[in-house]
């Protein structure tokens, strides 16, 4: 299950999307449209909005929900405006979990601390699409990860299929969330980066680390939550 297993029937659970310009006119992705259909497989309620509609939700709702799940983007925003009470995590959270990959995503994180100039980054993308001005992959995570390390630091990229074969070069490789990759194809680069001897965590985790929430975050999943001790 995606979610179905952490939530229960007649539950609230808030889902926190970006509609920007990397979004797809007329539709939600792949993993919300996902995520929405596990929520009301299990009989329970989900909202979703944008992040810009999430401050009055709380007061909105007769209840509070039992989960909110964020875009990764928008995570310290959305952490910032979540009561304490109230579980949070991301749609790349719950996808690595879904593609058995998440206990190696969460300690590979770590290696965001270590980094030294000149280190090699690789941010990988399952899918191909039209590259935005304001993309995550190529824009976003390379300047927040830069200012997180205060170092001078080498990205390179892939995406789809394009899967180095050598992982030797890099300190650490970041993916997406993998929704457009079975999970067979997941633990086959989690793996391809262990036999390397190189890190691996994927986008909503890393923004997690760098914003110090990543244990908030892992709240759905404790036994995952105490590889962080």
């Amino acid at each position: 299950r995606i979610v179905g297993d952490i939530i229960s029937p007649h539950d609230f659970v808030v889902m926190v999307v970006v509609i920007d310009s990397s979004a797809p006119r007329g539709r939600l992705i792949l993993p919300q449209q996902q995520t929405i259909r596990d929520i009301l497989d299990t009989g329970a309620v989900p909202v979703v909005l944008r992040d810009t509609e999430l401050g009055d939700v709380f007061n909105d709702l007769a209840k509070n929900p039992r989960l909110v799940i964020t875009d990764s983007q928008v995570f310290g925003k959305v952490s910032a405006a979540v009561p304490d009470g109230i579980m949070l995590t991301s749609f790349s959270i719950l996808f690595s979990r879904y593609k058995g990959t998440l206990a190696e995503s969460v300690t590979g994180a770590a290696l965001l601390d270590k980094l030294n100039d000149g280190d090699k980054i690789l941010i990988s993308e399952g899918c191909t699409h039209h590259r935005q001005c304001d993309d995550i992959g190529t824009v976003k995570l390379p300047h927040w990860i830069s200012k997180h390390t205060g170092k001078q630091l080498v990205f390179e990229f892939c995406s789809g299929t394009g899967f180095p074969d050598d992982l030797t070069k890099y300190r650490i490789v970041i993916h997406c969330g993998g929704c457009m990759l079975n999970d067979r194809e997941m633990r086959y680069r989690v793996k391809c980066a262990a036999d390397a001897g190189v890190a691996i965590t994927n986008y909503g985790i890393a923004i997690a680390h760098m914003h110090g929430i990543l244990r908030r975050s892992l709240a759905p999943f404790p036994e995952i939550a105490a590889l962080l001790d």
